[in-house]
């Protein structure tokens, strides 16, 4: 860190521990549905941190071809993982800052590529619609539960490959649980440990109790889905712990039907490949739709095979007909209004929580 940049933070820390709060905080969770705000490009923008990353330890590990199936788990894992932008706020000597925590959920790059690449695979094609990991690759991933050890190591070998982040942007990596105030739990046979609001507020919580950031601040924070039972109350327990108001946007995967018809009926909106859409405009009017989108264009830029200068195993990408190409998706943040292809089709979400 920056010498001015610690000082000022030693400060402020001084300050928060001389004259502790023991008021409780407040937790607000909100709904988004259509893209109204800025929640969708935040939330892009965290997602290509981690994009880059994969690609970097990609080049790293797997400079091999693969199968085109293997290709195909890698732009899943990548896309459908849900992510959370957590900032938090606070002042020193009367002046805001803010430090913002990015996380991923799952498990760590590291083990997400070896399953694709190691990992044993059945027989499909590049558009099979589900998961081309066999089913004790995807138990292994997502449910079984590993030490904090174990987990942590993982995490912390992946460090190498998050170029981008520095003192404001900083990775929500996978912190111990064994100090922390917020207990994980197994539910659905998910280890909501690796959650990433979990995952963001213990990064928080290990900061504050190390004294890198000063209390009394709030937080503001995004997650790409629904959270479910067991955050909200993890939230809940970090605001009673910490003093800390939280304020977190979940994007919800629809609108409310009656939302939704008087939309249609307005002539405003239309439904196109099950996608509401701008009737004008033809970009989804769903916050969801346009983040996978969004993601899935920073996939094919990023990890495709011919992004990476790679060929199926076996043949060369001039035999190849289906898209795993780059093809070229508007970014969220961007302001053209020019129509964008659809993301692949998936199976619809349940709009309640995960819990």
């Amino acid at each position: 860190m920056r010498p001015a940049f610690v000082a000022a933070l030693s400060a402020g820390i001084l300050a928060s521990v001389v004259c502790p709060t023991s008021r409780a905080g407040v937790v607000e969770l909100g709904r988004v549905t259509l893209d109204e705000g800025n929640v969708t490009a935040l939330l892009e923008t965290t997602s290509q941190y981690y994009v880059d990353a994969m690609r970097a330890l990609i080049d790293e590990r797997y400079r091999d071809d693969y199968r085109a199936i293997r290709w195909e788990a890698l732009e899943d894992a990548m896309r459908d993982a849900p992510v959370a932008r957590f900032e938090y706020r606070f002042e020193i000597n009367g002046v805001p800052n803010v430090r913002i925590y990015h996380a991923m959920g799952g498990r760590s790059l590291g083990s997400v590529a070896k399953s694709v690449f190691e990992g044993p695979t059945r027989p499909g094609t590049p558009d099979t619609p589900t998961s081309p990991m066999s089913s004790e690759d995807e138990e292994g991933l997502f449910s079984r539960r590993l030490s904090s050890t174990d987990e942590v190591a993982a995490d912390l070998a992946d460090d190498r490959f998050y170029a981008d982040f520095d003192e404001i942007n900083v990775r929500a990596s996978v912190v111990a649980g064994d100090e922390s105030a917020l207990g994980s739990f197994v539910v659905d046979g998910r280890d909501r440990a690796l959650d990433p609001e979990f995952k963001a507020l213990r990064a928080i919580e290990r900061d504050l109790r190390s004294g890198t950031l000063p209390r009394g601040g709030s937080i503001y924070g995004s997650v790409s889905e629904v959270t479910c039972a067991s955050c909200q109350y993890s939230m809940k327990r970090f605001a009673d712990t910490y003093a800390v108001d939280l304020r977190v946007s979940q994007v919800y995967p629809a609108l409310p039907r009656a939302a939704e018809r008087e939309l249609l009926a307005s002539g405003s909106a239309r439904v196109r490949g099950g996608q509401l859409i701008d009737a004008v405009s033809e970009r989804p009017l769903l916050a969801t739709d346009l983040l996978n989108g969004a993601r899935e264009g920073q996939v094919r830029r990023s990890l495709s095979p011919r992004a990476m200068g790679r060929n199926f195993k076996g043949t060369p990408w001039a035999r190849r007909s289906f898209q795993l190409g780059p093809i070229r998706l508007p970014r969220v943040s961007e302001s053209s209004m020019e129509a964008s292809p659809p993301p692949r089709p998936r199976g619809s979400k349940n709009p309640t929580t995960g819990c």
